[in-house]
């Protein structure tokens, strides 16, 4: 494959994953600021954004299906786009532990809540006689 289609299509596959990043933290902001789920504004934007990131796994099953190796100047590439995929995973397993904290039900996240400075070491003092 030539080399400046791979380029632009590495390009276009870290712009892609930049702006999914910015949707996962936009989730997980309101996630936090809200206690609840996401709204459905957010969802859609989401579904939304499957078809295009479907469109981008195309691309980069050319450059493979291409048998090419990857030209070495393109390698700090490669990299930044795995570097991006680690840090979207993150950040979607830190957004899926709000998700099931925000859906338990009143009793259960009142188990989740932040605990006063003090009241472990009170908790710890009623067991130590």
């Amino acid at each position: 494959m030539d080399p400046a289609k791979t380029e632009a299509i590495l390009r276009e596959h870290i712009r892609l994953c930049t702006d999914l990043h910015e949707l996962f933290i936009e989730e997980g902001q309101a996630m936090r600021a809200t206690g609840a789920m996401p709204d459905e504004d957010l969802l859609e934007r989401k579904k939304a954004f499957v078809d295009v990131l479907d469109k981008g796994l195309q691309l980069l099953r050319k450059i493979n299906e291409s048998g090419e190796p990857v030209p070495r100047p393109l390698q700090p590439l490669v990299k930044e786009c795995r570097d991006k995929i680690m840090k979207l995973m993150m950040l979607d397993r830190e957004n899926e532990r709000l998700l099931l904290k925000n859906s338990l039900p009143p009793k259960m996240k009142e188990a989740y809540r932040k605990v006063a400075p003090g009241q472990i070491a009170k908790a710890y003092g009623k067991f130590a006689k």
